[in-house]
């Protein structure tokens, strides 16, 4: 180990081996080609460069199609706008933040498009500016060059010993089941809530890393077939969160009511194990007959309870519904796993069981996006405008590098840190090219020695690109000290000219971390009370009827929240606001939107039942997203609620009432959890049976 540095494996050294190769055959055909740059071709190997054949894909084809639409965007405005140098500026760094706000509202591999096209105008437009006639040239130039490097960089991922999602799907979906599976048992078992949180905090970052992966899935042949699987899986695991914060209040409940009789603790000591024993291969007919007998057994200890008619039953029902979802999702999770690890030998879609599941539904905060953006505008405009008051000969890589700086961290809560790195990576950068430039190749007369003189520093940093700690500054470096070198067919270094490109270089990096220090101060703390309040904001419009909502979509949107809010929460940005509340308002919202849902189809006594409660939810949910503070729920609405319950109980047996009640008793729950049982309710025989939602 060196500095901390473990070595590389052989699969990294693979990996290194074959991006330098194909590296080394860009900068080959670029040179017998007499392309002008044939370092872009060299430097474009290391950024689309991945482990995964299916992730190169996908990122020489965005980058593919950004750097046409910059190259295209730059012939169009440079013979429009030369004469008039602010107007381009505008245009340059207008064009620029409009690409990248479209990046953000995209969550796929394209989004790399979007921002790629954003600067890619001023790499291409800029340094023509001096002579817009060659502007067409530049940009035809770098995209043949560009081209050239995905084209070698995707043969030989392909060709040579290519590596698969496959295997990284299922150790996901392994290690997936291990978070989620310990997160169940630790429910039924009434371990501590910390152990719940942390468990959520888990699940939350295994479902952005399989979104992620899912992304990636269509570009690679062998994994198409699992996309839809891939998808399914997902869409279980975004409802998990509020099904088992609502699994546990139930049970806490049950347990304080002295109702864990030794049959239940047994049942769910069995629902818990078969949980923990996943079954290896394909063996879905035992797993689901398995299920099934741990349904039935539900029926008699958690469903009907005979003539029992008190709020103990609707706890127990209440309770039975959940474990029966949470049994109903985990054989889904089995099947879902089983199909994923068969790759392109996946059969057909299996039928799956669980019907309340998350769509895919993101949650932007338009607001910061919109922001970011212009932050970046404006950054590349006065970027722009010290160029042109200074008349600096190489000021068009000043205005790059901040450009690309402003856009590549936009999304970051705090990007200083990053773009520190990135200025002291390009002098770095700086440094290493000079040696190379005028230490080392005056001295390489052949390709072959070329290649020689630029393996030792290239194979090294390739082998941490595999490495996600090391990503960053080793594609960063690599990129930088390729595009520094400048090498052309004929040595030609002037060492003037490289000083003063190396200076803009950083300076570029400089601007860009004063400009980011002075305009983005609000970090994650702020972020979080955006993410916290547009939850509180989003409730009160569903339950005051100004916004609608189905289930799915509300659980994925809330679930995307969780996602953003809880790496922020772990730093301590939430305030007041804890990952307890988060999950509980999840539940608030869920049964919010069923109440809605189910409102028109309710007895018209019932209707007016429920409208106060939504209305009361409404008023408590508004002002706190109004304050921007949690506040306790108002006491006045808990009486609403068992009112509800009781016109409930009096409305005709089916589906709506059923699903009314459900609602309303997780309602009371997550709002109440610590309020006294309600008052005796007239609960007919039945009224709650299992097989209800």
């Amino acid at each position: 180990m060196i500095f901390g540095i473990a070595p590389p494996t052989a699969r990294e050294w693979l990996f290194s081996a074959k991006t330098f190769a194909a590296s080394m055959l860009a900068l080959y055909i670029a040179l017998a080609a007499g392309l002008p740059r044939p370092y872009w071709a060299m430097a474009t190997v290391f950024i689309v460069a991945h482990p995964l054949s299916g992730a190169t894909r996908s990122k020489a084809v965005y980058r593919l199609a950004g750097t046409l639409a910059g190259a295209a965007a730059a012939v169009f405005f440079v013979p429009l706008f030369v004469n008039a140098p602010l107007v381009l500026s505008a245009v340059v760094a207008m064009w620029t933040g409009g690409l990248l706000f479209l990046s953000f509202l995209d969550r796929t591999p394209r989004a790399y498009a979007f921002m790629l096209a954003g600067y890619s105008l001023p790499l291409i437009a800029l340094p023509a500016v001096g002579d817009p006639a060659t502007v067409f040239d530049i940009a035809l130039a770098r995209s043949q060059e560009i081209g050239l490097g995905i084209v070698c960089a995707s043969l030989v991922n392909a060709l040579v010993l290519p590596g698969k999602i496959g295997p990284l799907i299922g150790t996901m979906v392994s290690g997936w089941q291990k978070d989620a599976g310990g997160w169940i048992a630790a429910v039924l078992a009434a371990t501590d809530d910390a152990k719940r949180l942390q468990e959520s905090a888990r699940l939350a970052t295994d479902v952005r890393a399989l979104d992620a992966l899912i992304s990636q899935l269509q570009y690679d042949p062998e994994m198409r077939a699992v996309v839809r699987h891939a998808r399914d899986l997902r869409a279980r695991l975004a409802v998990l969160p509020p099904l088992l914060s609502s699994l546990a209040d139930r049970l806490r409940t049950v347990r304080r009511l002295g109702l864990m009789t030794d049959e239940r603790k047994t049942l769910l000591a069995d629902i818990a194990a078969w949980v923990g024993a996943t079954p290896a291969g394909n063996r879905a007919s035992e797993d689901a007959a398995l299920a099934e007998v741990l349904r039935g057994r539900l029926v008699p200890l958690f469903g009907d309870q005979g003539e029992r008619s008190d709020w103990q039953a609707l706890i127990l029902a209440s309770a039975g519904a959940r474990l029966r979802e949470i049994v109903d999702l985990w054989q889904d999770a089995n099947v879902l796993r089983a199909q994923i690890l068969a790759g392109r030998d996946a059969g057909r879609r299996q039928p799956l069981r669980l019907s309340t599941v998350a769509s895919p539904v993101p949650h932007f905060d338009l607001g910061l996006m919109a922001f970011s953006a212009g932050s970046a505008v404006l950054a590349t405009f006065v970027a722009c405008v010290v160029w042109i008051t200074s008349a600096w000969d190489q000021g068009a890589g000043f205005v790059i590098i901040a450009a690309v700086s402003c856009s590549f961290f936009a999304t970051s809560d705090n990007p200083v840190p990053q773009i520190r790195m990135l200025t002291i990576l390009t002098a770095v950068s700086a440094g290493v090219a000079g040696i190379y430039l005028f230490a080392i190749l005056p001295n390489v007369h052949t390709y072959l020695g070329l290649v020689l003189a630029f393996a030792p520093t290239f194979l090294v940093l390739g082998t941490l690109i595999t490495r996600p700690q090391f990503f960053f500054i080793a594609m960063l470096l690599a990129v930088n000290t390729a595009s520094l070198v400048s090498l052309q067919e004929i040595y030609a270094a002037d060492f003037t000219s490289f000083v003063n490109s190396s200076i803009a270089s950083v300076g570029g990096g400089l601007f860009a971390l004063v400009w980011m220090t002075a305009t983005r101060p609000f970090g994650a703390a702020y972020a979080a009370r955006r993410l916290v309040r547009a939850g509180w904001a989003e409730i009160a419009a569903i339950a005051g009827g100004r916004r609608g909502a189905a289930p799915e979509a509300y659980a994925g949107r809330v679930f995307d929240r969780l996602g953003q809010l809880l790496p922020r929460l772990a730093q301590g940005a939430g305030g007041e606001v804890t990952a307890a509340d988060v999950l509980v308002e999840m539940r608030v919202g869920l049964n919010v939107v069923d109440l809605r849902r189910l409102l028109p189809e309710a007895p018209r006594s019932l209707q007016a039942a429920l409208g106060t409660v939504l209305a009361g939810v409404a008023e408590n949910f508004g002002a706190q997203a109004l304050a921007g503070r949690r506040q306790p729920a108002a006491t006045e609405l808990l009486p609403r609620i068992d009112a509800a319950l009781a016109e409930g109980l009096a409305a005709p047996a089916g589906d709506v009432r059923t699903g009314v009640l459900q609602a309303l008793v997780g309602l009371r729950l997550a709002l109440f959890a610590e309020a006294p049982d309600p008052a005796p309710l007239a609960l007919p025989a039945s009224s709650f049976p299992l097989a209800a939602e």
